[in-house]
């Protein structure tokens, strides 16, 4: 058994707290692993719930770059489980201790219970964003969600349910009117190639591309 000596708040970050264990220092923790631990001075800690502690311990880490990480943007499950592979591999690398299975497993489900990892809300917020700061086509951002580990059943359902009021034909003719500034000074045929291009690589479907391109280009 151990007993919490002193608990003191960390200088950069007083959300976090340094735990000395009779007298000497053992570990930092959150502060939500205080108060559902109940770290008060004068503790004692019997050996099996001190690791339990500690594996709290080695989340809480975790969950601490995760909250850095996500101020980016929000991730989907996959992406996050990624980052755990590529960290691992470096550390494996530098011969440095890894990170345990049990330990990102742990991570990974506070994240869904706190919220951050959600699929299908990534898949909501990452749609509207394609579309509207990319004019992604429907083929190109289900290709990306593939990528980024989301299930069919979820690309379904939120392409399903609606992706705004914008049409496919009105977000490939926003595309292409930003591209035809390089273009106009081609040759109706050239002009035509290099557009057909563009919006099949930006994933419009090919009839949409079509009318797109016969719409656009008869104003030129």
């Amino acid at each position: 058994m151990s007993k919490i000596t002193s608990v003191e708040p960390q200088k950069k970050n007083p959300k976090r707290f340094n735990i000395f264990l009779d007298g000497e220092f053992a570990f930092g923790a959150d502060e939500d692993l205080v108060v559902n631990s109940r770290l008060v001075v004068g503790k004692v800690v019997p050996s099996e719930e001190l690791q339990k502690i500690l594996f709290e311990v080695e989340v809480g880490k975790l969950m601490e770059r995760m909250y850095r990480w996500f101020a980016l943007r929000q991730h989907s499950e996959k992406e996050v489980r990624e980052y755990f592979r590529i960290k691992n591999l470096e550390l494996r690398i530098k011969e440095k201790e890894q990170m345990s299975q049990l330990v990102i497993d742990a991570t990974v489900e506070t994240l869904k219970r706190k919220g951050m990892v959600n699929d299908l809300g990534f898949t909501k917020a990452w749609v509207e964003a394609r579309r509207k700061t990319k004019q992604k086509g429907i083929k190109a951002i289900k290709q990306e969600l593939f990528q980024k580990g989301i299930d069919k059943e979820i690309i379904e359902e939120v392409m399903g349910y609606g992706l705004g009021v914008i049409s496919e034909e009105d977000l490939a003719k926003q595309a292409l009117e930003k591209k035809m500034k390089f273009l106009k000074h081609l040759n109706t045929l050239d002009l035509k190639k290099k557009a057909y291009e563009f919006l099949l690589r930006k994933g419009f479907e090919y009839e949409v591309v079509k009318k797109t391109i016969e719409s656009l280009t008869k104003k030129v």
